[in-house]
């Protein structure tokens, strides 16, 4: 008996996570050209490789799957017990002895396990997404300030025009550097045998190896630098996170209670939907129909308008959603199953 019930729930596993990959799949998919569209406006601004374009895009992809998961399972419960009920083949697991409670105490397993997962990423894993992804374009903002190529002509860094001769092995020879005459400055000319650029201390440098320097006033100055850098800061606000308990040490105020309500409640969204999902899917096809649509469209608007509403309240939202979701969900199939089969 015991293994023909473990034989039933894989097979029963087998169709939902069937079920799931192509609903989670689509979504995911759908989302990712969202993605792609908003890295296609950043690259307008900044030069990125094909190697940062997917490092990018793994960055934000985190916060996809916090949205399209739990969305995803929550589909995937009406649409797979739904798809059984009509193919009759829930009749024939409750023959076999794998009754209502059985099958929701099951597929509640599965919730609480994606529910745990999504909860380390949007709890640990999203913070530390969030600083990389901010680290990561502060960084190239600042080096496209520095963003030097060898025997190109019209660059600029800062008011000077730059060209270099060579560049091997990172290193920039035959370096001339070129500054206008305006109102406040003389004409300049900085020749220069090699340079480097650097990133250290939140700041990017191109660093000059002996210089000679033509200063055109009413008499030229000449003068020699053994060492000349050029700086460009990057932004340091979120570079000092070292935890996700830093990131969430603020959480009372507004943006970061946002985040954590909305975060936090998408991920319990599987826990909380099981039983409503099974209410409204195990039906008797001949004589009933489920209304997997609007009953779908009813309980997100039971879970996710209290949550925009009150997205500042943090943890009493998180608590009342939830639970009162949950509650409402475990009415649902008592009534609507438990009472009949």
């Amino acid at each position: 008996m015991f293994r023909l019930c473990a034989m039933i729930k894989k097979y029963l596993f087998r169709q939902f996570i069937g079920s799931f990959l192509s609903i989670f799949l689509t979504l995911f998919l759908v989302s990712s050209i969202i993605v792609l569209f908003q890295i296609a406006k950043i690259t307008s601004y900044i030069e990125l490789s094909l190697y940062e374009l997917f490092k990018l895009y793994s960055l934000m992809s985190v916060k996809l799957i916090i949205f399209t998961t739990p969305i995803s399972f929550f589909i995937t419960c009406f649409m797979c017990i739904l798809r059984l009920s009509k193919e009759n083949e829930i009749i024939m697991l409750f023959s076999l002895g794998l009754n209502p409670r059985k099958i929701a105490n099951f597929i509640s397993f599965l919730a609480f396990i994606v529910s745990l997962v999504l909860l380390v990423i949007s709890i640990v894993l999203m913070p530390l997404s969030f600083s990389l992804y901010d680290n990561f374009i502060d960084y190239k903002k600042a080096f496209s300030k520095i963003n030097l190529k060898n025997a190109n002509f019209g660059q600029k860094l800062g008011d000077y025009i730059y060209f270099a001769d060579e560049l091997e092995n990172g290193i920039y020879k035959n370096i001339v550097l070129y500054l206008p005459k305006t109102n406040s400055k003389n004409e300049q000319i900085l020749l220069a045998n090699q340079g480097t650029i650097l990133n250290e201390d939140n700041k990017i440098t191109f660093n000059l190896d002996n210089v000679m320097l033509y200063n055109f006033k009413q008499n030229t100055e000449i003068a020699k630098i053994k060492n000349l850098s050029f700086s460009t800061l990057i932004n340091s606000k979120i570079t000092n996170i070292q935890s996700f308990k830093d990131y969430w040490k603020d959480y009372k105020t507004p943006s970061k209670s946002k985040e954590l309500v909305i975060y936090v409640l998408l991920s319990l969204l599987p826990i909380a939907s099981v039983h409503y999902a099974l209410a409204f899917s195990i039906i008797s096809s001949r004589y009933e129909k489920s209304h997997e649509y609007l009953a779908m469209l009813v309980f997100l608007i039971i879970y996710l308008v209290p949550m925009m509403l009150f997205l500042n309240y943090h943890f009493y939202t998180i608590t009342f959603v939830f639970f009162t979701s949950l509650i409402i969900s475990k009415i649902c199939f008592r009534k609507k199953i438990l009472s009949r089969y």
